[in-house]
């Protein structure tokens, strides 16, 4: 608005001189065309000889040269009001051009001032944007920086909470071991109080077991002799191993010469005395285990020093 007010002064005085230059050619412009709507009178010269001339033609000669004069200074007068109104015109043309070239300097400079007007409001636009677009990256940063600090702080939480509850893990594992240990080292105690009372009482049961079976052993051994009747052919030194089968019950159910004495008669007499002695009555008082164990299948040496098994 202020720019505009600043073109009317100059654009009010122009228009008067513009004005005024119009008005003073159209005068001029008039008087030449009327002026030019007189049609010249074409004139013949001829040479004369003015002696033979009567004085009235003379005066006639006077009157021509007189018009001639008029006329050329006539013609002289409209060249030169051509040539100041040629000259008005190309004054104000020059005029016209020089405003012209004043209002285009004039539009120019303002379109200047106004293109530098939008460029320094598009640099300060460009300007606050670069600001905000820093003040924003300033606050992602200072943001990021905090997520960072805080995710640093969460990460320096749990990994304090996993330490602990490693610790804590551990702790508990170091216990359980301990007490894993202490419950194995009881057990391990109570196994060997039990293993050593389990040995203890299969030993005395191997004791009682081997009372018995030598008791039986040596009744058996009785049992047999009282029926072997010794062949004169035995000598000292020969063996004869017999294997002998029995029931719980006692009785002898099967008899075979297992090692030979390399005497006939010698083997035919001790297979005699186990088959004579038929049943072992107390055999039934053995535990049936130690039975199987040692009982149902056993072998009897016999030399004729003694018997053996």
């Amino acid at each position: 608005m202020e720019n505009y007010r600043s073109y009317v002064a100059p654009i009010f005085l122009a228009t008067l001189v513009h004005i005024i230059m119009l008005v003073l050619l159209a005068g001029y412009w008039f008087d030449f065309r009327e002026q030019t709507r007189i049609e010249p009178r074409h004139m013949q010269a001829r040479m004369v000889d003015l002696s033979s001339f009567q004085p009235d033609q003379a005066s006639a000669q006077q009157e021509a040269e007189r018009a001639r004069a008029e006329q050329q200074a006539r013609e002289e007068e409209q060249q030169r009001q051509a040539e100041a109104q040629r000259e008005a015109e190309a004054q104000a043309e020059q005029q016209r051009q020089q405003e012209e070239q004043r209002r285009q300097e004039e539009q120019r400079q303002q379109e200047q001032q106004r293109r530098e007007q939008e460029a320094e409001a598009q640099r300060q636009r460009e300007l606050a944007a670069q600001q905000e677009a820093e003040s924003r990256l300033r606050a992602e940063q200072e943001q990021q920086r905090e997520e960072a600090a805080r995710r640093e702080r969460e990460q320096e939480q749990r990994r304090q909470e996993e330490q602990r509850r490693a610790e804590e893990q551990r702790r508990q594992e170091e216990q359980r071991r301990s007490e894993e240990q202490r419950r194995q080292e009881e057990q391990r105690r109570a196994e060997e109080q039990r293993r050593q009372e389990e040995q203890r009482r299969q030993e005395e049961a191997r004791a009682a077991a081997e009372a018995v079976i030598g008791d039986i052993g040596s009744y058996i051994q009785a049992m047999v002799s009282r029926n072997w009747n010794i062949p004169a052919t035995a000598r000292s030194g020969m063996t004869a191993t017999v294997e002998l089968q029995l029931t719980p019950a006692g009785d002898i159910v099967d008899v075979r010469v297992v090692r030979s004495s390399g005497d006939l008669a010698f083997d035919r007499s001790v297979e005699q005395a186990v088959r004579r002695t038929e049943r072992l009555p107390r055999v039934s008082e053995v535990d049936p285990m130690l039975f199987e164990r040692r009982l149902r299948r056993m072998q009897i040496v016999f030399t004729p020093e003694g018997l053996r098994w």
